[in-house]
C-alpha cells in the first residue's frame, strides 16, 4: 500500500513539475527575468523588466550633469540613463522634479526607480536610500568675491583653511556670509567648516552664485565642478569680480540612490559602474560633449581648460 502511495505521489510530483516547466517556458524573457529578479531580491528591477521603462530621477538643473537644451534634457547623468536604459534591454524615461529636494521622497515612494542626479552620498541620506558606489569623485569647493574678500583682509588666500584661520584671529569670521544651496548637502555641511560664519541658504545653486557675484554674499560653498562651469559661463561678467578657489578641501562623492530593499539592484549597477563607465572612459567622454574638459587622474576629478580660474 505504502508503494502504491509513494508511486502516486512520484507520479503528481513530476506532473506539477513538468506543468510549471510548461507555464514558466510560455512566459516572455523579460518577464522571467523580472520574476527572477523580484525572487533574488530586487523588486525596482523586476518592475523595470516587467514595464519595459527605466524611469530615472535627474537633477532639474545642474550643468553638465543634467540640464534643458534646445527643449531637451540632456547632460552626463542623462547619457548615462541611455546608457544603463540600453544594457537592460529597455526604454528610459527620464523625470525631473522642480526641486533637488523631491529626488529621494521620488525614488522611495517608488516614482521614479534610481536616482541619477549628482547626487552626494551621505550618511543622512543612506538612512533612508542605498548608494551605489561613486560613479563620480569631486569635492566641495569655494567661490569667492575678491573684492569682499579684500574688505575682510583675506584677499590673497585661496585656501580654506587659512581663509578660516585668518578670519578667526582678525575677528572677522563672524562677519562672514557664506551662500549655499538650500537642501543640499553644502547646507549642512558649512557651520562645521565655518564655525560662527552667517550661513545663507539660496532657492537655487544659481540663486547662490549670483549673490557672490552681486556681492550679497562673501563666498559660496558647493560642488567644484558646478562652481567652475557656473564661472565659465558666466565668465563676462564674473571672472574678474569672482574666482574658485584651486583646490576643494572636502572630497564628496556623487552614487546612484535606489529604494531600500533592492541589493541586488545595487550590485548591478555597481558592476555596471565598474565595467561600462570606469573601464570604458564613458564619464570623460560625457563630459566633453558639454564642456571642454581634462581629466586629473591624481584626484579623479575634472578641470576646464580655458584659463578663467588663476591656476585651474
Amino acid at each position: 500500500m505504502r508503494r502504491h502511495v509513494l508511486g502516486a505521489l512520484g507520479a503528481f510530483t513530476m506532473m506539477v513539475m513538468a506543468l510549471g516547466a510548461m507555464i514558466f517556458s510560455a512566459i516572455p524573457a523579460d518577464k522571467a527575468q523580472a520574476q527572477e529578479a523580484a525572487a533574488s531580491g530586487s523588486p525596482v528591477l523586476a518592475r523595470v523588466m516587467q514595464s519595459g521603462t527605466l524611469r530615472v530621477g535627474v537633477n532639474p538643473l545642474f550643468k553638465p550633469f543634467s540640464f534643458m537644451k534646445d527643449g531637451k534634457r540632456v547632460g552626463v547623468d542623462a547619457d548615462i540613463a541611455a546608457l544603463l536604459a540600453k544594457k537592460l534591454g529597455v526604454k528610459v524615461e527620464l523625470v525631473a522634479p522642480k526641486s533637488f529636494g523631491e529626488l529621494i521622497p521620488m525614488v522611495k515612494d517608488g516614482k521614479v526607480d534610481v536616482v541619477m542626479a549628482g547626487m552626494s552620498i551621505t550618511f543622512d541620506r543612506a538612512r533612508v536610500v542605498d548608494f551605489t558606489d561613486p560613479y563620480f569623485e569631486t569635492g566641495l569647493s569655494i567661490l569667492a568675491n575678491k573684492g569682499r574678500m579684500a574688505k575682510l583682509g583675506v584677499a590673497l588666500v585661496k585656501d580654506e583653511m587659512t581663509l578660516v584661520k585668518r578670519l578667526k584671529a582678525s575677528g572677522r569670521l563672524k562677519k562672514l556670509r557664506v551662500a549655499v544651496t538650500k537642501g543640499k548637502a553644502p547646507e549642512r555641511i558649512a557651520p562645521r567648516y565655518f564655525p560662527g560664519a552667517q550661513i545663507v541658504p539660496f532657492p537655487s545653486n544659481e540663486a547662490a552664485a549670483e549673490a557672490v557675484l552681486k556681492g550679497d554674499a562673501d563666498i559660496m560653498v558647493h560642488d567644484e565642478m558646478f562652481l567652475k562651469v557656473w564661472l565659465h559661463d558666466n565668465a563676462a561678467q564674473a571672472r574678474f569680480l569672482t574666482e574658485v578657489f584651486p583646490k576643494p578641501f572636502k572630497p564628496d562623492y556623487y552614487g546612484f540612490a535606489v529604494a531600500k530593499g533592492n541589493l541586488d539592484f545595487v550590485h548591478m549597477l555597481n558592476t555596471f559602474i565598474l565595467a561600462e563607465l570606469e573601464a570604458n572612459g564613458r564619464i570623460l567622454e560625457y563630459m566633453n560633449k558639454y564642456i571642454p574638459v581634462k581629466a586629473q587622474v591624481s584626484v579623479r576629478s575634472f578641470n576646464i581648460t580655458d584659463d578663467y580660474y588663476g591656476g585651474d
